[in-house]
């Protein structure tokens, strides 16, 4: 599914164990027609997942993925949402993430979420610039979601 999505800087499949094995990381991922067993789990559509990284009051999102077919449905804006609860529970403060600075529609996602561009990284993805977002989670600790009409700078 990475190189699906991401066919120039995609994760070889070593990569994606080791980040699997780190300490904080943690994931979920949209199974398509799934009865909840292992044959029908590995042999039905996967719709994308999100894998994240919680350590001390700090939670980054490390890869965020929808497959084409199943965009535009609410996938990766619930992937961020469960993501945000759980970096919350773990005691994240605040949530990072890179993307892609000529991905509009996940730039307009994350902004719509509450996320702020807090800087640039030049050739972040092989001759890719990218932007760093932030979002601060004090919203989701009270207990309201952080949308661009409650985030106060």
């Amino acid at each position: 599914m990475h190189r699906i999505c991401f066919a120039q800087q995609s994760w070889e499949e070593q990569s994606m164990c080791e980040i699997l094995a780190m300490q904080g990381v943690f994931g979920f991922i949209s199974v398509n027609n799934c009865n909840n067993d292992e044959y029908s789990y590995r042999n039905k559509d996967s719709q994308g997942f999100i894998l994240c990284r919680s350590v001390a009051d700090e939670a980054e999102v490390l890869t965020l993925l929808v497959l084409p077919q199943f965009r535009r449905n609410g996938l990766a804006r619930g992937f961020l949402d469960l993501a945000i609860i759980k970096a919350c529970k773990s005691g994240a403060k605040t949530m990072f993430l890179e993307v892609e600075k000529d991905n509009n529609q996940a730039i307009a996602l994350y902004t719509n979420m509450g996320f702020e561009q807090i800087g640039y990284r030049s050739k972040y993805y092989n001759n890719h610039d990218a932007l760093t977002m932030r979002l601060l989670l004090f919203h989701f600790l009270k207990g309201n979601r952080a949308t661009k009409k409650n985030t106060t700078k």
